[in-house]
Parts: structure tokens; C-alpha cells; sequence
């Protein structure tokens, strides 16, 4: 067990709490994209390009504005049922996920008018949540909603973190492994999934519920972390090839590399002043959007 001295504290419960956080929170992320990407058969597929991170920090904000679940003490949140955080900000990304879902198969959306339509609704989101800081104006509460919108791994105390890596471990990674040969035959078409004894409209179902499960977590206990979940599946992919056997872990392994350097960066670029990764990621990730947008455009996913 660590002692109390100054040196032990820093070790272990800043810089250790933050590297568990990154690794479990890329891993759950980069496999999320990674099989959000094959189940739609859409490059630019993820969990936030879908809208479920921005509806997750909404169920966020309902929990700590409307529900009265947490408040900023010295700089921090203090989170006074983490249980009550995460299934708010879980209820709301399954609202999204429905849209996303109704789009894909009511609405016959294409691959690319359903990213751009999630990311519509993204702003959506955001607009709402402008608009309960507007309503709520106390500035502790709104300071409240801004900090954690910001994306910061030193604030996930040992407890959630402790619920992170639990349902992580038993839930959303598992799950995502398992289903790896079955993402195979989906991005090979319905038809060939169908003949192999597969329902890829389930699939399509649990993955989304799934992904949007470890989604909400990671959005509830550390903030909005954009762009890991896309960028990770590709830059697996050039690494290992397509094949999910090998490009699943891989994604995971990758999310977490790109977090925990993200973080490194953020701490040390201007120090003593820390950026918040979810500010870095999204620096690194919005050139790439751009980028995935103007290749979709010109060529479908191959």
C-alpha cells in the first residue's frame, strides 16, 4: 500500500490513476470505433462522429444540473453517486443511439449523410446544453458543466475508476473480441453474414448499445474525449491490415497509446499549466475528420 509522503502520493495517486484511466479508457474507445466503423461498413464511424459522446455529456449535465449529482469543490468535482452520473449520461446515449439506428435503416440514409446527420445532431446536443447553463445561471454549476466538457483524465477518482475497468474488462472489451470474426463477414455484406447463420441487424444492436455503454462511462468519469474512437481503428489498420482478429486489439492497444500521449503532451507542452487531453485529442483529430470527410467523398470504403 502507498504511504503518505509526498513522492508516494504523486505516483501513485496522480500519475498511476491517470495511465490506468488512459489505457482503460483508450482501449474501451479505439475498440468502439473499430467496430462501430465495420458495422456500419462507414470509415468515418465512431462513437463521436455518431453523436454519442456529446449526447452522453448532456445526460451528464442533466445529472449534475437537474438531478443535483455532484459540484465543484476547490477546482474539482465531487461526484456524490457515480452510479447516478453514469446512467444518465448511458440513457442519453442510448436515445442517440436509436436516432442513429432509425436514420441508418428508416430514414435509408447513406453512409455519409448519416455521419454528417449525427454530427447535425451533435450540435443539437451542445445547443441543449448551452442552453441549461443558460437557464441555470449559477456560476459554480455552469463552471461545473464547462470543467468537465474540457476532457481531463486527473479527474477519475479511484472508485470510478475501479467501476471503469470492471465493466470494461467484463463487459465492453470482451464483447468487442468475441464479436471479431462476426465484423469480418458483416463488412463483407449482409448477405455473406446471413449465410454464415448471422443476424447483423442484432449485431449492429448489441455493438451500438455496447460501444455507447463504455461511451458513457469514459464521457461521465473524465469529460468529452473526442476523435480517439476514429483515429485509432486507422492508424491500427495500416499497422495490421483489416482483418478484426488482428485490427480489434490492435484499435485497443492503439487508443491507448494515443491517449496516454495525448496526456503526456498536455502535461508537459506549457508546463506547469496542464491541457486537458480532450482539448489535445480534438487538435489532433479535427485535421483528420477533414481529411476522412474529403477521401470519403471521392472513394467508398474498401
Amino acid at each position: 500500500m502507498p504511504d503518505d509522503s509526498p513522492l508516494s502520493i504523486i505516483v501513485w495517486d496522480l500519475r498511476l490513476r491517470r495511465i490506468l484511466a488512459a489505457l482503460v479508457i483508450g482501449a474501451v474507445l479505439g475498440g468502439s470505433g473499430a467496430a462501430i466503423q465495420a458495422c456500419m461498413r462507414n470509415p468515418l464511424a465512431s462513437p463521436f462522429t455518431f453523436g454519442l459522446s456529446h449526447a452522453a455529456s448532456l445526460g451528464v449535465a442533466f445529472a449534475l444540473l437537474i438531478l443535483q449529482g455532484g459540484a465543484l469543490q476547490r477546482f474539482q468535482i465531487y461526484i456524490y453517486n457515480p452510479f447516478l452520473i453514469s446512467s444518465s449520461a448511458f440513457i442519453f446515449s442510448l436515445i442517440q443511439v436509436l436516432i442513429v439506428l432509425v436514420l441508418a435503416y428508416k430514414a435509408g440514409l447513406s453512409a455519409g449523410a448519416l455521419v454528417l446527420s449525427s454530427i447535425a445532431i451533435s450540435f443539437a446536443y451542445q445547443a441543449t446544453l448551452y442552453l441549461l447553463q443558460y437557464l441555470y445561471l449559477n456560476e459554480i454549476l455552469v463552471s461545473t458543466i464547462i470543467f468537465w466538457t474540457f476532457g481531463d483524465l486527473g479527474r477519475i477518482s479511484w472508485r470510478e475508476l475501479y467501476l471503469l475497468v470492471s465493466v470494461s474488462a467484463v463487459v465492453v472489451i470482451p464483447y468487442l473480441i468475441y464479436r471479431s470474426f462476426d465484423y469480418d463477414l458483416i463488412l463483407s455484406g449482409d448477405d455473406l453474414a446471413k449465410s454464415s447463420g448471422l443476424k447483423p441487424e442484432r449485431i449492429r444492436l448489441e455493438t451500438t448499445v455496447v460501444t455507447a455503454l463504455g461511451t458513457a462511462l469514459a464521457t461521465s468519469f473524465v469529460g468529452v474525449i473526442g476523435f480517439v474512437c476514429l483515429i485509432a481503428p486507422h492508424a491500427a489498420r495500416l499497422l495490421v491490415g483489416g482483418s478484426h482478429r488482428y485490427l480489434m486489439p490492435a484499435s485497443m492497444a492503439m487508443g491507448s497509446l494515443i491517449l496516454t500521449l495525448s496526456d503526456t503532451i498536455g502535461r508537459t507542452v506549457i508546463a506547469p499549466t496542464i491541457i486537458p487531453v480532450g482539448i489535445m485529442t480534438s487538435m489532433i483529430g479535427v485535421p483528420l475528420l477533414i481529411y476522412l470527410l474529403v477521401k470519403s467523398g471521392r472513394k467508398a470504403w474498401s
